[in-house]
């Protein structure tokens, strides 16, 4: 799921009267929009509710005192680590108050208006900053697990899928599906780079990426395992009869229309099949099998058609 940074609104939670109202007038002062709790339940509500919203806590010394600390803790236990909401705690001179939370600036009373608007801002900055961060290390991960010429998960992703398979399929007997795995070649494919260069090349492996996929069903797998072949799992294959089905289709082929030349081509599948992975079997060993199946199928189609 995408990350969104913080609207960049204080939660202000201070028991007593007009506490909140106090602060937050003095923080709007500064241009800082904010949310006010006066009530422990409230302040809950509004962190499980409206987190995304939020780019700092305000809290009172005597907001912790009224259990405060214990919801903030439950709050940060729960919510990811990139996203540490930052507290700033408002306390009196000389209170002995050690915050039960990371992420915590301390302010002992009284500040200044522009104090408190400078400390909250600077929170608020650095929520901010940990969005940026997570959002970035989000994409890293993402462009690491994808094949930049097709846009389908490369061959690291592939590894973690039926790494993630297997460890389901090693649950409670009969809680997950069987799962099939189609080792997909294409069949004559050095030719056409030998004969229309690399950047047609790339336009049918782009082409035959989208067709695979639509060839399948959207909770079904389907990945570049690098140069021209490819790997599908057929995530709930109990019906034989569709991964059978799946396999026919394949074998017919694709006839591509390529943009880059204005000419047709066609393009012949060899397929390897597992018909149901082994819960015991590892990632490497599926790949093995699913390739030496494939070249199994490509030897067959040049005996059955020498020409």
């Amino acid at each position: 799921m995408a990350l969104h940074g913080p609207e960049g609104h204080a939660l202000v939670f201070a028991p007593g009267v007009d506490n909140a109202g106090t602060i937050a007038r003095r923080l709007r002062e500064g241009g800082v929009q904010c949310l006010v709790c006066a009530d422990l339940e409230g302040f809950e509500t509004v962190l499980a509710d409206q987190s995304e919203r939020l780019g700092a806590v305000v809290v009172t010394s005597l907001g912790v005192r009224r259990g405060a600390g214990a919801v903030i803790a439950r709050f940060k236990q729960a919510e990811p680590a990139w996203s540490a909401l930052p507290v700033v705690l408002l306390a009196p001179p000389g209170a002995a108050v050690v915050p039960p939370w990371g992420h915590t600036t301390l302010v002992t009373q009284p500040t200044t208006t522009r104090q408190l608007v400078d400390i909250v801002t600077r929170a608020i900055e650095a929520r901010s900053h940990q969005h940026l961060l997570a959002n970035r290390s989000q994409e890293l991960q993402r462009a690491a697990f994808l094949d930049a010429l097709t846009g389908l998960p490369n061959r690291s992703a592939l590894y973690e899928k039926i790494h993630d398979l297997q460890r389901d399929r090693r649950g409670p007997a009969g809680t997950v599906a069987a799962v099939a795995a189609l080792f997909v070649d294409l069949d004559g494919f050095k030719a056409i780079n030998d004969t229309h260069g690399h950047l047609v090349g790339d336009e049918v492996l782009r082409q035959v990426a989208g067709h695979l996929v639509a060839a399948v069903r959207s909770t079904d797998y389907v990945g570049r395992w690098g140069g021209d072949e490819f790997m599908i799992l057929l995530v709930g294959s109990d019906d034989l009869e569709r991964v059978a089905e799946t396999v026919r289709r394949l074998g017919q082929g694709v006839e591509l229309s390529l943009q880059s030349t204005s000419s047709q081509v066609r393009i012949a599948f060899s397929v390897g099949l597992i018909d149901d992975i082994a819960p015991e079997a590892t990632p490497d060993e599926v790949l093995s099998l699913a390739d030496d199946r494939m070249y199994e199928h490509k030897r067959r189609r040049r005996k059955s058609d020498p020409g």
